[in-house]
Order: structure tokens, then sequence, then C-alpha cells
């Protein structure tokens, strides 16, 4: 059996959910899957427990441990020790070293630990900033085919406000067997980092529409609840929701909006909720389960997502929350906020409004409480767009195709 490792710098984590998604893609396909993880996190706090105890994830986790010694001694000592009996290999060796900066112990340490996966088939890291040392150990000769999934950060420089791009991805795009991102936005901006056309495929985060799906007949209610579902920051523009349901009251309009997630942003939130006096229309509901999600868009009309870029000019690279509520039959009205329109059917599933737009989005929810018709045709459309276009089987299928095709030495 193939054995595909996936590369993640913490696990379980808030990120987890199209992670995880992706590791279960691979055990479908029928492919000996590990983990290595530099961090290992809290599993007890994870929101996706129960798929992580089905497919009995924590029992297929590595530790990215090089056990290097903490006595400077010791350390020269077991340093030797690994050059002398791996002197066959002095050349990959010597090369490896070259490709840093300067020299150090850790470089051997870390050669001879990555040395006992060059018979893995496939090497899949989760986030380009988690590439290295993958992408110099593919130069000096490492066997294992490279696929790297950027998500979105990672192709934004300063990366995390520190990494400068001075080539931080040359040996990658060089060396890498694929590279994948989400959308055609995300994907552009990876080119715009040097990385070859021909290197980079386009392959979506799936929703799980046999989790989520319409469990009621679509209709409008007397109040038209909106929901958004993120984690509180500020490329949410979760803000431009609360404006929004000011104007709408404002206007005579009957509305609520439920606002799931956690974050940086809840005290600047909350200030805002209490400045338009909406506190008996807008509710902070916090961190949820996917069960819980589900429910809470069972339980709403219309899903609102007014992404917004940063200061560094980073925005929404897809949206995964769109989908999951759309594959529940909500209707979704959206900012043309980077990879975000890519999610909607404009005109049929939902709206996209111009970012920082809110007259639009006033808009078009008032036309869907008025236009009770077009609100229900919208509904059912959504539902067929998120099942014909990102249904996890369907996601499962493509990457099914690309892992048997890197096996069989194909990109």
């Amino acid at each position: 059996m193939n054995k595909i490792i996936f590369k993640i710098e913490q696990f379980p984590h808030l990120s987890e959910t199209f992670i995880l998604a992706q590791i279960i893609t691979a055990i479908k396909c029928g492919y000996d899957v590990r983990l290595l993880i530099g961090e290992l996190l809290d599993f007890e706090t994870s929101k996706q427990l129960d798929l992580i105890k089905k497919y009995e994830i924590e029992e297929k986790i590595i530790i990215e441990d090089y056990r290097i010694p903490k006595n400077k001694g010791i350390r020269l000592l077991k340093w030797f020790f690994i050059l002398v009996s791996n002197f066959k290999n002095i050349k990959p060796i010597i090369n490896f070293h070259k490709e840093n900066t300067k020299f150090s112990l850790t470089w051997l340490f870390q050669w001879f630990y990555y040395n006992q996966f060059n018979e893995v088939a496939i090497f899949h890291v989760q986030y380009g900033t988690n590439s290295k040392p993958l992408d110099i150990l593919k130069k000096t000769g490492f066997k294992p085919a490279l696929v790297v999934t950027f998500h979105g950060h990672d192709a934004f420089f300063p990366i995390n406000g520190f990494i400068p791009n001075n080539g931080y991805y040359n040996n990658l795009f060089v060396n890498g067997n694929l590279i994948t991102a989400n959308t055609p936005y995300l994907a552009d901006k990876i080119i715009e980092l040097g990385c070859p056309k021909e290197l980079l495929s386009i392959i979506p985060v799936g929703v799980d529409t046999g989790f989520f799906y319409p469990n009621k007949e679509i209709k409008m209610h007397k109040t038209l609840k909106l929901i958004t579902v993120g984690r509180l920051d500020k490329v949410k523009g979760h803000h431009f929701c609360i404006e929004a349901v000011a104007q709408l009251i404002n206007k005579g309009m009957d509305v609520s909006l439920t606002i799931i997630g956690e974050g940086s942003e809840r005290g600047n939130l909350e200030n805002l909720i209490k400045q338009y006096k909406l506190q008996d229309k807008v509710f902070m509901k916090g961190r949820k389960s996917q069960m819980e999600v589900r429910q809470e868009l069972w339980d709403h009309g219309l899903y609102l997502l007014p992404a917004v870029a940063l200061p560094d000019g980073r925005r929404e690279t897809q949206g995964l929350a769109t989908l999951e509520a759309q594959a529940c039959g909500l209707p979704v009205i959206a900012f043309d906020s980077g990879g975000v329109k890519y999610t909607i059917e404009d005109g049929v599933s939902g709206f996209v409004c111009n970012e920082y737009d809110i007259d639009c989005m006033f808009n078009k929810v008032k036309l869907l409480i008025e236009d009770t018709e077009m609100y229900a045709k919208m509904s059912n459309k959504a539902i067929i767009f998120a099942n014909k276009n990102f249904a996890q089987k369907i996601i499962d299928q493509k990457w099914g195709g690309v892992y048997s095709n890197l096996c069989n030495g194909k990109k």
C-alpha cells in the first residue's frame, strides 16, 4: 500500500476542518496515511473529535523530533556517529548542507531524520510555510513526491508579519511536484511569487453534503434570520453585517443576525452592537461544533459574508462556510473579496456585491425579504450549486486522480 505523509505544523488546530477533510480523503482513497506533526495540541478541545476517532487519526501521528541532544558534547558525538554510519550518503548530505545559509550541526540531524521516509510515496504539506526542509531535500535526491497546498496567508509577504520574500519559495517552485490552491484568486497570488503555471493546480476545499443538507422545506419566515460563521477577524468583515442589519431595522425590516465564531474582534463587535442598540437583534454565540453550526444554519434563512482586505492586501481565499450554508439551502450575499466569488453563483445561488458596498448588501437582503418566490428559487439553486461543484465526493475524486498520478510518476 502506498504511503502518504501529511506534514502539518500543528494539529488539531482552528484550520483542522479542511485539513482533516484532506487527510480523510487520502484514507478513503486507500492510502496508508501518517501525519507528521510539529506540535501536537489537545485533542479534547477539537471540534472534530468524532471524525478524529472514527478514522483513528491519533494512531497515525508521528511527532517531528530530530532528537538532538541538549548537551553540546553528546550532540557532537552523536553528529559524528550519524555522519560515519551514513558515509555512503555523503554526497546528498554535503549537498543538503550547501543549500543552507550557514553551517549548523542541526542540518545533519534533520537530514538523518527525514531519510527514514525516503521510500514514502508522497509528502503532502499543508501550508507553503511548512514545506521546509522538504524543498531542499528534494533538490538533493529525496525520493517522495512533494505536494504543497497553500491556504492563504502563506502567499502574502511578509508572512506572519516578519518572513521576507528573499527567494523564500524558490526551491519549492523548482523541486516540488505539485502546488495546489483552492481558487483562481489564490492561484494567481502564488504565480506572482514565481510558481510556474504548469506546477499549479486548482482544487477547491469541498463541503460534506452528506452532513450539510436542508432538513426542512425552504420558505421565508416572518423574521428573516441572518447568519455568518467564521473566526472573529477583520478579514471576515463582521462589522459590515452589523451595519447592514442596523440599516435594515431602521427601514422597518424584521431581521436578526447570529454571529458564530471567536477571535480578536469580539470586543469591537460587541461595542458596535451596543452602539447601534442591537442587543436584542444581533447575537454572538461563540465557537460551535460542526453539529451545532449545522443546526444554526437550519434555523436561519440567509448567509452573509462581507469579507474585506486586510492592510497587507490579504483577502479570504475561498470561504468554506458559504458552501456549507448553500448546501443547507441558504442563499449567500457576499462581498467580492479574494476568492469568495468562486463559491457563489451570482444571481442564482446568492448575490456578490462589490467590496465594502453595504448599500448593495442592504438592497439584496431587502429584495429577498420582499420577493419570497425569488428567495425560494435561490434557496433551491444554492443546494444544487453546492452539490454539483463542491461536494466532498467530487473533490475526493480529483485528489484520488492526483495521488494516483504522483504514485505512478506523473504530475
